[in-house]
């Protein structure tokens, strides 16, 4: 075929040689210009990859992109990224096929709450066996402020900003030493009859405390007093006559909680010790049962005159 053509050549004349010359030329161009696109093609061919992308808590998505940098890729999915969001991988890293690029979406708010604020306990006097709450304590309130960083909905860090006072506590006050409405104490609960070694069946207060008949030849173990019953009892000098006083942990047999109120006085009932009026130690009427109570709580309901003869 090129033999060919080479005769025809070279028998045509000068008029056709310089057309097939002009021919040649134009075939050679466009051989060249179709080459060059073809290799500058292949320069600047970009592969794609497979990648995956969880953004946040999101579930993965896999996207089929460009291989580019990170931060192009993300770029050309319209993702945005906020200042402190973080990644897995450099902004500027060129993805590879099946990678998996991670957003973790970092947020801060500012966080208010209220905390309580603790009391302190005070405590005034040098008293051995009573206490008086003369004040109770109150806590107090404070509001703190917080700013507060998470990731992806995670708290990650909490820092204090700011605290404001907006109640201030209040002191328990507790007295020792001394009896007052609201001193309390422990001590040893005893019982006595009015047949008693050393009694006369006589009360220091003027009441009558019979072995057989009770109280005021009531028959019971009982004094009648502003309309209430109270079980009779010795205290110390420093409790009045007409003293009320609630006595709670024993082991007598009536009522867990009992009210008794001061009538009498005793060589040995001193201090946090209390005796209580049972009717007979012997040979009479006795109106309840148990024995000595070491460690029965009291509490001061109320305070007396102090007067014999208060009852009357």
């Amino acid at each position: 075929m090129f033999r060919k053509a080479k005769e025809i050549v070279v028998s045509a004349n000068s008029r056709t040689k310089s057309i097939l010359a002009v021919a040649c030329i134009y075939m050679v161009v466009i051989l060249t210009t179709v080459s060059a696109g073809a290799v500058n093609e292949i320069i600047n061919y970009i592969p794609t990859v497979d990648i995956s992308i969880q953004d946040g808590v999101q579930e993965e998505t896999g996207y089929l992109v460009k291989q580019d940098t990170v931060g192009n890729v993300l770029t050309e999915l319209s993702i945005d990224l906020n200042n402190d969001d973080k990644l897995n991988r450099s902004i500027d890293y060129i993805v590879q096929q099946n990678d998996l690029i991670k957003i973790t979406r970092v947020d801060t708010k500012t966080v208010t709450v209220e905390e309580e604020i603790p009391f302190s306990t005070v405590t005034r006097g040098s008293g051995v066996w009573s206490s008086t709450v003369v004040q109770e304590g109150e806590k107090g309130l404070m509001k703190k402020t917080y700013l507060v960083t998470y990731a992806n909905g995670n708290e990650t860090s909490r820092k204090l900003i700011k605290e404001q006072i907006v109640k201030e506590p209040v002191n328990k006050i507790i007295e020792k030493g001394g009896v007052k409405a609201g001193t309390t104490f422990s001590g040893r609960l005893t019982t006595y009859g009015g047949d008693c070694n050393g009694c006369t069946g006589k009360s220091a207060s003027g009441l009558v405390l019979s072995a057989t008949k009770g109280v005021n030849n009531s028959g019971t173990p009982f004094l009648t007093y502003n309309g209430k019953k109270y079980y009779c009892l010795a205290a110390d000098k420093s409790i009045p006559f007409g003293t009320v006083i609630k006595i709670s942990n024993h082991v007598l047999g009536v009522e867990s909680t009992i009210y008794g109120i001061v009538v009498d006085r005793g060589s040995a009932i001193t201090g946090n010790k209390i005796d209580i009026f049972k009717g007979s130690e012997s040979n009479g009427n006795t109106y309840f049962t148990g024995g000595t109570s070491k460690n029965a709580k009291f509490e001061i309901v109320s305070l007396g005159s102090g007067k014999a003869y208060f009852w009357r």
